[in-house]
């Protein structure tokens, strides 16, 4: 009999151990999700990163840290939009939402990416606007006038120097030789030509092309050359001015 009364006992304090022991475990995970959790995760709380871009690196800068972000300069861009210093983009993207202290990575505009021009002196004039091209450059106007140091069909001069860093595609001027100059000149035909090439050819002979008017002739491609003001194999004067009729369709 006693044996049983002692089972009983043993059990009633295994149950009370055990009961004690699931209320302490309930009250532990209450406390936890009432008190110590919202410690947590209001101490690993997200915030809303602000949009930065199109700032300026010290004015986007400033904002982050205030927003107690670390910032990081990525790298800079070339952009033609954008001049220096502005913020092109960042890394994680406006409006993400991330916890404090979070690294923030910018891209920053490096400008207008610039390019430098060629030496043209001494090459020929085909040589000369393969080069400009190559350079991300242009042709502007070609002009020709007789050169005693540089031979025929050479560029003599330039009109931005060599070296000189400027923006993509900007035109740059070339004078090519001629050649030592003749001891006469005379006016070419240019009448059915195009007026590009009927400006060449003035120049090309030491003249130079002067007013340009125009024309209605249906039969007749638009540009071309109708009349000339000094006629074919005149003898003239170095310089002298031709003015051109072009059909104007």
């Amino acid at each position: 009999m006693n044996s049983i009364i002692n089972w009983f006992k043993d059990k009633k304090n295994i149950f009370i151990g055990t009961g004690s022991t699931i209320i302490a475990v309930v009250i532990f995970i209450f406390l936890m999700d009432l008190i110590v959790m919202p410690l947590y995760t209001k101490h690993g709380k997200e915030l809303e990163l602000p949009d930065v871009t199109e700032l300026k690196y010290e004015e986007a800068k400033n904002l982050l840290e205030s927003k107690k972000f670390k910032v990081v300069k990525d790298r800079e861009k070339y952009n033609e939009l954008y001049p220096k210093g502005v913020v092109l983009s960042h890394s994680p993207p406006p409006f993400t939402k991330v916890k404090k202290g979070r690294r923030i990575y910018l891209i920053i505009s490096a400008g207008e990416q610039k390019v430098s021009v060629p030496d043209l002196v001494g090459r020929s004039e085909r040589d000369a606007i393969f080069l400009l091209e190559k350079s991300s450059l242009q042709a502007g106007e070609i002009f020709y006038e007789y050169n005693n140091y540089q031979p025929r069909g050479v560029v003599a001069e330039q009109s931005i120097p060599q070296g000189t860093l400027v923006k993509k595609d900007t035109l740059v001027n070339i004078i090519v030789s001629n050649g030592r100059r003749p001891d006469r000149f005379i006016t070419p035909d240019v009448v059915g030509r195009s007026l590009i090439q009927a400006k060449k050819m003035i120049r090309s002979a030491g003249l130079n092309v002067g007013e340009i008017t125009t024309e209605t002739y249906n039969d007749l491609v638009s540009g071309t050359v109708i009349r000339q003001s000094i006629e074919e194999g005149a003898e003239v004067e170095q310089g002298t001015v031709i003015n051109l009729v072009i059909n104007k369709l």
